[in-house]
């Protein structure tokens, strides 16, 4: 992969152009966070368990089954207006040290990286030459060969969404996405990757980023590579005022776009979406861009709990985070064959990252269509 900015069709490569729109990684909200897991937990702590061991709550249920590589260029101008806002709910979620040991007199994990401050001029993201090796990434890239650290410290503390300012909602999330960094710094250095810290810009009722405009909704914005927060969208979607941890599993799931992001994933999958000149093809690649999201946020969940008190008394409220954001849930339409997944399927995948350390268990781009619905 090449970390140029991408163009037109050249000789079956992708020539050098400037960013059009951006990639709004779907959102927590309407379309484009708008429209962005559990076995049996062991002792101790609640919701902690060694790597590759369980997580807390239950096992994951697979979402039942209802009713029924190229080598073309990767279209830049194409693909890039289709990557404008990634977020949470569809309608049809650096620098420093990259050591992950504890320091001597903590019990946390990669407690001695110092989490860099936000970038506002990150590195290009990687993007792929062609479709083969779009298809390669998403598939198999070596960040799913690592595991996320367990248990890491984070002090962002639980806040009431409802009754916070747009100061202390900023202060929160800005806490939450210095934990987030601490998490993922390791598996995507040992993946050969840079980590970066996007900032959190709080907006109101309507925002225009180079990604386009926004409503209501929770985002990443892959053409700054920055995540932006509606402080309307507790009115939205209520479960955000309701559960004291479902903001940080929305900023989870948009930081969950940024690992996408970051590893080629975000921007292969969109490609070979588009490309296929099919809707239903392009918004299963959609899909299951969202749930892998909703994974690497419930793996984040897991990794903070300890430090967090996260117990197993939470779970519903979490698990109810995910499925209050399904496409079915969103639309009131139970058949939708959306861009976001169904509220089963967002709950399967949140499980399975709540339930696992192996980056690679949220590899939705190698399961059957059925478990990303």
């Amino acid at each position: 992969m090449s970390n140029q900015q991408w163009g037109g069709q050249q000789q079956g490569r992708l020539r050098q152009a400037p960013w059009q729109q951006g990639y709004p990684t779907g959102g927590f909200g309407q379309q484009g966070y708008g429209q962005p897991a559990y076995n049996p937990y062991g002792q101790p702590p609640p919701g902690y368990a060694p790597r590759g061991g369980p997580g807390f709550g239950r096992a994951p249920q697979p979402p039942r089954r209802r009713g029924g590589g190229g080598r073309l260029l990767l279209l830049a101008l194409v693909v890039i207006a289709g990557l404008s806002f990634l977020g949470f709910i569809g309608t049809g979620l650096g620098t420093g040290s990259t050591s992950t040991s504890t320091s001597s007199d903590s019990p946390y994990e990669n407690n001695d990286y110092k989490v860099p401050p936000p970038d506002l001029s990150p590195p290009p993201l990687p993007v792929p030459d062609t479709y083969e090796q779009a298809q390669q990434v998403i598939t198999s890239s070596p960040f799913y060969s690592q595991s996320a650290p367990a248990p890491v410290r984070c002090d962002a503390k639980p806040i009431d969404v409802a009754d916070a300012s747009d100061a202390q909602l900023k202060a929160h999330l800005d806490a939450s996405m210095e934990c987030l960094v601490r998490v993922w710094e390791p598996p995507i250095t040992s993946a050969g990757l840079v980590i970066v810290r996007p900032s959190v810009t709080i907006y109101g009722a309507k925002l225009t980023t180079k990604c386009g405009t926004s409503g209501v909704n929770a985002f990443y914005c892959a053409a700054d590579q920055q995540v932006y927060y509606s402080d309307r969208l507790d009115d939205e979607l209520p479960i955000i005022a309701q559960d004291r941890w479902a903001v940080d599993v929305v900023i989870a799931h948009e930081f969950g776009h940024a690992l996408q992001a970051r590893s080629g994933i975000l921007i292969s999958a969109k490609a070979l979406g588009q490309n296929s000149n099919d809707e239903q093809t392009d918004l299963l690649y959609s899909r299951r861009l969202e749930t892998q999201a909703d994974c690497f946020s419930g793996m984040y969940i897991r990794s903070v709990s300890q430090s967090l008190g996260i117990a197993q008394g939470d779970l519903q409220g979490i698990e109810s985070t995910y499925k209050a954001v399904g496409d079915d849930q969103v639309t009131n339409n139970p058949t939708i064959v959306g861009n976001h997944g169904l509220a089963r399927s967002r709950v399967f995948w949140g499980d399975t990252g709540l339930g696992n350390a192996s980056v690679g268990a949220c590899n939705t781009f190698t399961v059957p269509a059925s478990q990303v619905r």
